[in-house]
């Protein structure tokens, strides 16, 4: 059963001002704070109502109110606004990124760490990977008479590189020659259309067909993408764990030990639901709704970055549910754009190269 349109003006009320207060919020402490027009005892009977719907509860022996798990999914899912960030935050974040002009495998770094000193809690992002490896394009480059520099690039815009001994002497012309050829037949395609492929130049009754140079091309070009395929995606780097156990939440020892023990790298990494996520969209995982402790008193805001179908990668916030949804979903928005642009700029570089 729905709130009436007053009950969940109050429960609006009542979320905002503890989210900022971290204080039980009394009737009266409403009426007189926000001039709602309607006296004590109506609002008393009103959050009555949404405890009684389980929206809100009664903490210890306070007299005041706090939200529960399922009011904080009602006004995130039915009464938070989208906040927008103003022009001098956007400067701000714009100008982090820019002064570090940041490599690939820097951006989970310096993700986790902006969002963690802007909101003042645990803040998480994993380098940009791709869940099935593919060939994006190829280059032969000739170092000596002996030897050539094969250059792979993959899907996620990850650069291999390995040195082939010549059998025999050939030209960069020949060379670059080889490398349009075989991207003809094989860039764009994941690893099972490499592994066709070597099975066709390792055929003995293709032997005359193929050179040793473009067989062993293929079967340096496999390794590489099966090295890639194998390698395991890191877990996210963590930012912000002081600045999160210093709400109030953790004042207890006990709260405190557990908060700290939940934001190990290697524990998020089985716990964040990172292939659930579309692009574009952003996940909030409130309080209960996880599925174990002590993640079950906390809340994660979470979206992909980059392309499901390119490269992509994490990035998200984790804290108490006493979180300020609006604002930390405006700025997890905000990077993950940034962050999209500038890796789809560093793969058309590297494309471009």
């Amino acid at each position: 059963m729905s709130p009436t349109k007053r009950a969940a003006s109050i429960l609006s009320l009542i979320v905002e001002d503890y989210v900022e207060s971290a204080q039980p919020i009394g009737s009266k402490a409403l009426v007189d704070r926000h001039d709602l027009g309607f006296s004590s005892a109506t609002v008393r009977s009103e959050m009555a109502a949404l405890e009684h719907e389980g929206l809100i509860t009664h903490p210890h022996t306070s007299a005041g109110r706090i939200p529960s798990s399922e009011g904080y999914r009602y006004y995130v899912g039915t009464l938070m606004g989208e906040n927008q960030l103003s022009s001098q935050e956007k400067m701000t974040i714009l100008h982090q990124f820019h002064q570090s002009a940041p490599d690939l495998n820097r951006l989970a770094s310096l993700s986790a760490s902006v969002l963690a000193h802007a909101l003042q809690n645990v803040a998480i992002a994993t380098t940009p990977h791709m869940d099935m490896v593919s060939l994006k394009q190829l280059q032969i480059v000739q170092l000596t008479d002996e030897q050539a520099l094969l250059v792979v690039v993959t899907g996620d815009a990850s650069v291999r590189q390995k040195v082939l001994e010549l059998s025999e002497s050939v030209d960069q012309d020949y060379l670059t020659y080889l490398a349009r050829k075989l991207n003809e037949r094989c860039a764009g395609h994941s690893l099972a259309t490499i592994i066709k492929e070597r099975a066709y130049v390792e055929n003995p009754a293709n032997y005359s067909l193929v050179t040793d140079l473009e067989r062993n091309v293929v079967i340096a070009v496999h390794e590489l993408l099966s090295g890639e395929m194998t390698s395991t995606v890191t877990p996210p780097v963590v930012e912000g764990v002081r600045e999160m156990l210093r709400q109030p939440e953790y004042g207890d020892s006990d709260q405190f030990l557990d908060a700290l023990e939940a934001m190990e790298a290697t524990r998020l990494q089985q716990v964040i639901p990172s292939v659930a996520l579309e692009d574009g969209n952003v996940m909030i995982v409130i309080g209960d709704e996880s599925q174990s402790d002590p993640y079950r008193s906390m809340s994660f805001v979470l979206s992909r970055y980059g392309s499901s179908d390119a490269a992509s990668g994490l990035l998200g916030v984790i804290g108490p549910t006493r979180l300020d949804y609006a604002d930390t979903v405006a700025h997890v928005r905000y990077v993950r754009d940034i962050l999209t642009n500038l890796l789809s700029d560093s793969y058309t570089e590297l494309l471009d190269a």
